[in-house]
């Protein structure tokens, strides 16, 4: 026989419980360290729920994946039709790069390098600004990878800056003239810092600084070099992809804490791997962890720690220990 009253209680707490913890959770402030090799934070980020903590010097950053480019939809058209099937010397290299093999130039040339949005991309871009026009977001300055792809993203999808897009359909340019709005963006910056992890796929290539100017020519390549350098120099692959990309995330956040005071919410045009090493300073929930989709944003504050007794940084440490992560 079974005695009823020695049995053990359940390992799962009851629901009534578990749903007083989720709601503690909600409602208690979140404080995101970020991790250096001391795990001693030089910055920190919290939600953007509720405002950033006072004493700390701090961003409102959105940060915004591309839109769909040609190379993301040829990747799905590759597989889906399974092209790898094709070629014997195809298997080999689908089974070492996955589904990214078909923008290897042994594969399909340089047809996908810095490549554009395609006509879904650019609705995504669309939805983005009605999104950030319905929020009422407006940025102070926007930071952007040198690629087509993201200044795209940027000109289509931040509404104080679609004025600039040199491919703006003929309605709104006329709609602006007849409403007399002025076009007075905010500057818009271009850094390597925020290009994608450098591989040997032909998609993270970009065009000369000459040619993007022309297509883009409000745009700041100051802090640009005239030639893709870094694709030619400084890939990161292999076992230092990971550590390489963390070290340049890390400087990019340097970089827009950097940025003038009075530039306050910005916004980030960037890419899915560098956003997941971005993130991943952090100690973020595991939901704030993943893969970003075409077009999504993702709001957050970043703040610098600047002194040891400041809220959100960890009061045992130094300031020499939360000193930045040196590339490796």
């Amino acid at each position: 026989t079974i005695d009823n009253e020695r049995r053990e209680p359940p390992l799962t707490p009851p629901l009534r419980t578990r749903l007083s913890t989720f709601a503690h959770r909600l409602s208690s402030p979140r404080v995101i360290h970020a991790k250096t090799n001391m795990d001693c934070p030089a910055h920190a980020v919290f939600p953007t729920s509720r405002p950033p903590p006072e004493g700390l010097r701090c961003k409102t950053v959105h940060l915004i994946r591309h839109a769909e480019g040609t190379h993301n939809a040829a990747e799905l058209e590759a597989e889906r039709r399974q092209r790898f099937m094709k070629r014997e010397e195809w298997r080999a290299l689908r089974e070492t790069h996955g589904v990214a093999f078909y923008l290897l130039e042994s594969v399909t040339g340089l047809t996908y390098w810095d490549p554009p949005l395609t006509r879904l991309g650019r609705r995504q871009a669309a939805k983005l600004r009605r999104e950030l026009t319905r929020s009422n977001v407006t940025f102070d300055a926007i930071f952007s990878s040198p690629f087509r792809r993201t200044l795209q993203t940027a000109m289509i999808g931040c509404p104080q800056i679609e004025c600039l897009h040199r491919a703006r359909p003929w309605w709104r340019k006329l709609g602006a003239w007849l409403r007399h709005e002025p076009c007075r963006p905010p500057p818009v910056v271009t850094t390597d810092l925020l290009r994608e992890r450098i591989a040997n796929y032909t998609s993270d290539g970009r065009r000369t600084v000459t040619q993007l100017a022309a297509e883009f020519p409000r745009v700041n390549f100051g802090e640009v070099s005239e030639e893709d350098r870094p694709f030619l120099e400084s890939k990161e692959l292999g076992k230092q992809e990971q550590p390489l990309v963390r070290a340049r995330a890390r400087r990019a956040v340097q970089w827009l804490m950097d940025r003038p005071t009075q530039q306050r919410t910005v916004a980030v045009v960037t890419h899915s791997h560098f956003l997941l090493a971005l993130l991943g300073l952090f100690r973020l929930p595991d939901e704030g962890l993943l893969r970003f989709a075409n077009a999504e944003r993702r709001a957050l504050h970043l703040c610098a720690c600047q002194n040891d007794a400041q809220e959100g940084c960890d009061p045992t440490c130094t300031s020499a220990a939360a000193a930045a992560e040196k590339p490796p």
